[in-house]
């Protein structure tokens, strides 16, 4: 948005003082405005690009992070499963320590 401002301004500068030019200068001038306009439109185009790039970028990232979470999730039940398993094997095993205890 700048640059076009920018770009416009110098151009306006450029065309008011191009009635106290000689055809040289002026035909320069246009060239140079010309050639400032192209810089532009490939700027713009170069950005509107750019804004394409990172919108799809933000969707990769919001995909990313929602795998995450379920990766993040599956692991918390994991553990808790794992947790679960341990204390049960624990309880199991304390059991047969009694019984061969009892039989020695």
């Amino acid at each position: 948005m700048k640059r076009t401002v920018v770009a416009f301004a110098a151009a306006a500068i450029l065309l008011t003082g191009l009635s106290g030019c000689g055809t040289q200068e002026r035909d320069a001038l246009r060239a140079k405005v010309a050639t400032l306009e192209q810089q532009l439109t490939q700027a713009n185009s170069d950005l509107a690009a750019k804004e394409s790039e990172l919108t799809e970028l933000r969707g990769n990232l919001q995909t990313a992070q929602s795998a995450q979470a379920q990766a993040q999730a599956q692991i918390n039940s994991l553990n808790a499963e794992l947790s679960r398993t341990k204390a049960e094997l624990q309880k199991a095993k304390y059991p047969a320590k009694k019984i061969k205890k009892k039989k020695s």
